[in-house]
Order: structure tokens, then sequence, then C-alpha cells
């Protein structure tokens, strides 16, 4: 698997978790509306990547336990260095088994990555202690121009031979897949969307995000510096008509988010 860059991932730390933070907040709003629920909570957040996510649910739930998966080991290496009190483990989450039970399990981002997603959020639901809240954000953003900008570029000369079996490495999928994953575990579910409209200060920004995350497989597939930068230089070429200077040079960078919960009868 390709490494990750945690730096990288961080140049944009705040804008990414900002769903994270919405996502956090509608949970507690849930979780708040029962009795029973503990003044603190028992929290795996799946896919933490170097911390941000987790951060934020320590800020929304103070005095929690907290435990932060990742597959990259870098990624866990800077959610370490970052003095958050939390477990941190390296682990693949399409194949880890906690052997204990959460009241949330979290996940911001992530779920892409995994090819089978349902039996993921199948095992996701038994993780759930009784009460217990799932609460997943995934992006939606597949037909993005950036996204197909990449998908596009990767298919032509000259890069088609270098990257043939990297087609389905972050796997895309819309609202109703989530609900007929989760009803088919016994959840209600309830699904809803948000996009974000990024400012970034130009067109190469959007580079820079997307090298962080959905590009990176394909340039860890490349050989040199100078490779690199020549399919960047061709993914932002084909993106540009998508998203149109302004007036100072900046860009917007729409990023559709789809978010869902379900509650574990108790």
């Amino acid at each position: 698997m390709a490494a990750w860059n945690p730096e990288l991932y961080l140049k944009f730390g705040e804008q990414r978790s900002r769903p994270a933070l919405d996502l956090a907040l509608r949970a507690r709003s849930i979780l708040e509306g029962s009795a029973a629920s503990p003044p603190a909570l028992s929290i795996l957040d799946l896919g933490c990547g170097p911390g941000n996510s987790t951060a934020v649910l320590a800020a929304i739930f103070p005095g929690s336990s907290l435990v932060g998966l990742d597959s990259s080991p870098e990624m866990i290496a800077a959610a370490r260095s970052s003095g958050l009190g939390a477990e941190w483990i390296v682990a693949d989450g399409a194949a880890w088994e906690p052997g204990r039970s959460f009241a949330l399990v979290f996940s911001n981002a992530a779920l892409q990555w995994i090819p089978d997603q349902a039996a993921l959020l199948a095992r996701m639901w038994t993780w759930l202690a009784p009460g217990g809240l799932l609460a997943v954000q995934v992006p939606g953003n597949g037909e993005s121009g950036i996204h197909r900008a990449l998908g596009r570029t990767a298919a032509g000369a000259p890069w088609r031979s270098r990257f043939a079996d990297l087609a389905g490495t972050a796997v895309y999928h819309e609202p109703d897949f989530y609900f007929d994953a989760l009803v088919s575990s016994g959840a209600s579910a309830d699904l809803w969307e948000s996009t974000y409209w990024h400012l970034l200060e130009d067109r190469a920004a959007l580079i820079d995000w997307y090298s962080g995350t959905g590009m990176r497989p394909w340039l860890e597939r490349l050989e040199s510096d100078a490779e690199r930068a020549a399919f960047k230089d061709a993914v932002l070429e084909a993106a540009a008509p998508d998203y149109p200077v302004r007036a100072d040079g900046s860009v917007f960078f729409p990023f559709r988010r789809i978010f869902f919960t379900a509650t574990k009868a108790r």
C-alpha cells in the first residue's frame, strides 16, 4: 500500500477536519438524547489518520476513552506525536477485530479505501454496545472535476501502462448503497450530504490537496520526482476547466461529503 504523508495531509487540516466536527456534533446531539448515556464514552475512530479527527472527538466528548486506528504507520506515528491521550493502533480496518464494544464507532473519510464496504459496515455494527452509535462520513466526490481528470490522465498515453490495476483503489458509493448496507445489518439509518466550498489560494493547491489523498497511490507508482511532477501537471491541466480562477487568483474546490448515523437498540 502506498505510504501516507501526514505533513501534506495536514496542510489542509482545518478543512479536512470540518466534516469530522460536523459529524461529531451530530453524534453528541443523538447520544445526549439518551438519559442512560454515560458522561464519558468509549469511542473508536476508524481511519483516524494523523489524529485530527480523534482530536475533534476528544474536544466534543471530553473525558472519553479514545481508540484511533489506521492502516498507515506514518499516520499513527504523527497521531502519537500529537500528545493526544488515546490508544493508537496500526491495523487494517478491513480485517481488524476489537475484542470489545464501543459507545461510538466513528469514521471520517476512510471507508472509500475499503473494497467491501458493506462487509465492513456489518462488522462495525457488531462493535457497538447496546444503545451505541455508528457515525460515518465518506467522500462523495467520485464525479468531481479533479477525480475525473485523474482518471482521464491515468488512462491516457503515456501513463496507462503504469496504472492498469489502480482504477478501483478508492471506491465511492452513493447514499442508497450505505442505506441498504445498514438495513441488511438491522440498522435504521439517517443519511444526509453536504458540499463544502473550500477556497484554495490557487489551482496548484488542488494538486497539493489531492496528492495527500486520492492521487497518492498513482504518485507512489511512479519512479522519480520528475515523473510525479509531470503527472501532477497533466492532471492539473485536465482539471483546470472545472476550477475557474477568481479575480484574486484563488479557486473554489467544492467537495461533496456523505454522512450517516445509526443507533443500536438497547
